[in-house]
């Protein structure tokens, strides 16, 4: 079960053109970029169409399966975790404002998130204005608990384009099977006055509530139907996560097998950088203790070009096409398939 987000990807493109953030520049780096991974070139496109910033992994929820119940991260890197969990941070404003502004005219989208709640980074906002202004399409994904009307003004005055809500129960007794910290009723408030305000303020924002089923979570599913119905608001269901308490009672994340003959077009269309500046191959990477940078990105010194078409980059990219996903250790254990949410 995994989803193709097909008319996700449609409306954010028909976006994009109305807000005029798509040229023939840009499609032409997307083109690029998807022949080399046809054809497994060992350099891609002038640059990612793809750019994802880890602007802070701290969180306010606590879920099960990112985290145990002192907040330390889960690292994938199951053979040789790294002491204490993955290592926190946040990432300096000036760097992710750089990185974005140095590929501006090639990127199609800035995804502001991803392993920790982007609500909690300080200058949200402005990073969001600065994407606008530079006709980047830009998107987070929260768990909603901080949405309060002030903060989904200035969000959606800044001019996000797409705001992904995350959601496992509609009743308190449900939803706090997998979230720790947090009060549903409170955040499904949030939810309509984040739709109120996008409508008051006559913003083309798109909204999709992700809901992650679970067995003991699908009888509710009916309830969140009825409940985006309401407010007009788009719908994901995707297959959750049992690590952290519910491997008895769920079954596993995956029954297929793992796609290991499969190239995954993550490291032709993709960059992830952390907040400490490591610029990965893609988000799987910055929980994977044991993953080597293509580079440590430095303000006024480093070029996002440079790194993309680098020899590290060209390297695993080469290694992916002659040996297959089981040659990388962070690769050989995902089943990821396609740019997209995980899911």
């Amino acid at each position: 079960m995994r989803n193709s987000y097909i008319v996700l990807k449609l409306k954010l493109f028909l976006l994009a053109c109305l807000k005029r953030k798509i040229t023939l520049r840009k499609l032409w780096n997307v083109l690029v970029c998807s022949l080399a991974y046809v054809l497994k070139c060992k350099r891609s496109g002038r640059a990612p169409f793809i750019l994802s910033l880890e602007l802070g992994n701290e969180c306010n929820a606590n879920c099960l399966f990112c985290r145990d119940e002192k907040g330390v991260i889960h690292d994938t890197n199951k053979d040789k975790p790294a002491p204490g969990g993955i290592t926190k941070g946040v990432m300096p404003f000036e760097m992710a404002e750089d990185i974005i502004g140095q590929v501006s005219a090639d990127v199609l989208i800035a995804v502001l998130y991803t392993n920790g709640e982007p609500l909690l980074y300080p200058k949200l906002a402005d990073l969001i204005r600065h994407c606008t202004r530079s006709n980047v399409l830009s998107m987070i994904a929260t768990n909603g608990l901080l949405l309060t009307p002030e903060k989904s003004k200035a969000i959606v005055d800044a001019g996000i384009d797409f705001i992904k809500l995350q959601l496992s129960g509609f009743t308190q007794d449900i939803y706090h099977v997998q979230v720790r910290y947090g009060d549903v009723e409170r955040l499904k408030e949030n939810i309509r006055n984040l739709v109120k305000i996008r409508d008051d303020q006559k913003s083309r924002t798109l909204i999709m509530l992700d809901y992650i089923l679970y067995q003991y979570n699908q009888h509710q599913l009916p309830l969140i139907r009825e409940f985006c119905r309401e407010l007009g608001i788009m719908l994901s269901i995707r297959p959750g996560n049992p690590q952290g308490g519910l491997e008895d009672k769920e079954c596993p994340q995956s029954m297929q097998a793992l796609p290991l003959k499969i190239s995954c077009d993550w490291l032709w269309k993709g960059m992830q950088v952390n907040f400490n500046g490591h610029v990965l191959p893609c988000c799987d990477g910055v929980i994977f203790s044991a993953i080597a940078p293509y580079e440590i990105y430095q303000v006024g010194k480093s070029d996002v070009r440079t790194i993309w078409n680098g020899p590290a980059a060209q390297g695993m990219r080469h290694t992916m096409t002659v040996h297959g996903r089981g040659a990388i250790r962070l690769c050989s254990q995902c089943y990821r398939h396609g740019v997209a949410f995980k899911w």
